[in-house]
């Protein structure tokens, strides 16, 4: 039974975490998308799906701030 355990402990240390990532670091990771980009490559390993949540919302947030942007100019152009 001890090796049974043993084993099931290597397991679970190995096994990738399908956990996403929490509200609070999504709504960084939107408003200031570096920082998103940092949380993708430091969760990219043990985390996966929470990295990949954190890229695109960085790269959402990354468009949407562009949108916003050249909104501004336009209207400010006029």
């Amino acid at each position: 039974m001890s090796e049974n355990s043993e084993f099931n402990e290597f397991e679970n240390r190995n096994n990738k975490s399908t956990e996403d990532l929490n509200t609070g670091l999504k709504v960084l990771s939107f408003c200031i998308p570096l920082a998103g980009a940092i949380i993708y490559f430091i969760k990219k390993e043990e985390q996966p799906v929470a990295a990949k949540s954190a890229c695109n919302l960085a790269l959402i947030g990354f468009a949407v701030g562009i949108v916003a942007r050249i909104i501004q100019y336009a209207v400010a152009g006029s």
